[in-house]
């Protein structure tokens, strides 16, 4: 089962995630497409260095599918440029962040409900064989939206593109809507049935660690659990970078070295030293973590 370090703002840079040792995959902020096209600046934020034993991917918000050939074609400069960057595994949309601007936009979870479009973005992105292609999701953008299941209409939509692609290999939920706060309950209610699709479920919200994850797939019928590819955690990496090898040691039987925080806090200082993140990434790191 693969474990992601999920896309966290001003958190999921280099060092952090190269610091969640036992991640399979990571995923870097999310970058808006129009100012990745527009600003060459902002390609500072793809910091996509070498991490051994981990994917790296880069997260994209847009509502536009001009903007998805337009940012491949910048991509391949960029990584021509600096090859030192070319370890991008994946481009994920995201269609998850509650920010409002986003939502303003037609972008994040106002797109849920959209799933015609979504499905042009995500040919789009796949209009390309170098890097594989993911999405990820909330249950709605509103309460409304879920309970009149929007994102079955459009995982009808993401089945047919994961059966003609193969590089379509990654859908990430988030079990809340748009509108829940962080201290929200997550609603697992309708995982089951989306885990009914066949498409490459990864589970986000609220997981802790290998027990949270053996009660989660327990809920879902043996039919079904072919169709979970993995976990994704968030909030819990920011109290404990060790929560990923934690995992893989209860679930694989893998074995590693425990680090204490004072351990941690060296770490990440000396990966900092490599690649430095932006100034506004190191002070959310230390608003939001113990490190």
């Amino acid at each position: 089962m693969e474990i992601h370090l999920a896309s966290m703002e001003n958190i999921t840079c280099w060092a952090f995630r190269k610091l969640c040792r036992g991640a399979s995959d990571s995923y870097t902020g999310v970058l808006g497409l129009t100012n990745l096209i527009k600003r060459n600046n902002i390609w500072e934020e793809i910091d996509t260095y070498p991490i051994e034993g981990q994917r790296q991917w880069i997260q994209i918000a847009t509502s536009k599918e001009s903007e998805c050939l337009k940012f491949l074609k910048k991509l391949e400069e960029e990584i021509k440029k600096y090859p030192e960057k070319n370890n991008v595994y994946g481009i994920q949309l995201n269609a998850s962040c509650p920010s409002p601007n986003l939502i303003r936009i037609g972008q994040g979870p106002a797109l849920i409900k959209r799933s015609v479009k979504v499905s042009h973005l995500i040919k789009e992105l796949l209009n390309q064989n170098k890097y594989k292609v993911g999405i990820k999701l909330r249950l709605g953008l509103n309460e409304t939206e879920v309970k009149q299941k929007k994102i079955f209409i459009l995982f009808k939509e993401l089945e047919k593109i994961a059966k003609e692609n193969p590089n379509f290999t990654n859908v990430t939920i988030h079990f809340k809507h748009a509108q829940e706060s962080s201290s929200s309950e997550y609603d697992y209610s309708l995982l089951n049935e989306l885990a009914s699709y066949n498409l490459p479920l990864i589970i986000n919200g609220g997981i802790k660690n290998s027990e949270d994850i053996k009660k989660l797939i327990e809920s879902i019928s043996l039919e079904n659990r072919k169709n979970i590819k993995g976990i994704m955690l968030g909030r819990e990496a920011l109290k404990n970078p060790n929560c990923f090898s934690e995992i893989n040691q209860d679930l694989k039987g893998s074995q590693f070295v425990s680090r204490n925080f004072k351990n941690i806090k060296a770490e990440f200082n000396e990966l900092c030293k490599q690649h430095m993140p932006k100034i506004v990434y190191l002070k959310t790191i230390k608003e939001k973590t113990n490190i």
